[in-house]
């Protein structure tokens, strides 16, 4: 329970400071992660350790990317072309990941595919400063919740955390628009 604890407080650190386009969030992601592989391979989250781990190393390039010039730091939309790429990449890697854990212990293959490949979708996004990463992150949120509270040993901890995300997310998208828009915050 302690590593839910951890991981929840973690992540609404987070969440607070990437809402705010900070670049220390990347740190409290960082620590974040650790705490979810340990979670997820105490409770057989096969997809959730893969992905958590990916997470740890986009962690790392996401703080390095964020804190390059300023042109980098641009919030920007992704393109139409964008948009089909990353729906396309998300279904289908949903469908080869479930495939992959239907046959193991897993107790939610579908569901963990599908959280899987679409948070790595939306870490993508949002270590390239993409807006449409909150639109991803919002639905993402939703099935983690769903996840999270179905499991066999119930995670209500991080059940909340992904609750929390879901609200979060939308602020997110509100705030960053302003940013990119060049408005006061």
């Amino acid at each position: 329970m302690m590593l839910e604890i951890g991981a929840t407080i973690l992540g609404v650190i987070q969440g607070i400071l990437v809402m705010l386009n900070k670049r220390s969030n990347w740190i409290f992601y960082i620590l974040q992660m650790i705490f979810l592989i340990i979670f997820s391979l105490i409770n057989h989250l096969y997809g959730d350790v893969t992905n958590n781990s990916i997470y740890l190393v986009m962690g790392v390039i996401g703080f390095i990317l964020w804190g390059k010039n300023k042109e980098s730091n641009k919030i920007t939309r992704a393109s139409i072309k964008e948009k089909l790429l990353y729906t396309i990449v998300i279904t289908l890697g949903t469908l080869i990941t479930y495939n992959i854990l239907e046959k193991t212990d897993d107790p939610l293959p579908l569901l963990d595919s599908f959280t899987t490949i679409s948070s790595l979708v939306a870490t993508y996004y949002m270590m390239k400063k993409k807006i449409d990463t909150w639109a991803i992150w919002f639905v993402n949120d939703i099935f983690y919740s769903i996840e999270y509270f179905i499991l066999p040993n119930q995670a209500i901890y991080l059940f909340t955390l992904n609750i929390i995300w879901t609200f979060m997310a939308i602020a997110s998208y509100i705030n960053w628009d302003k940013i990119m828009k060049g408005e006061k915050i």
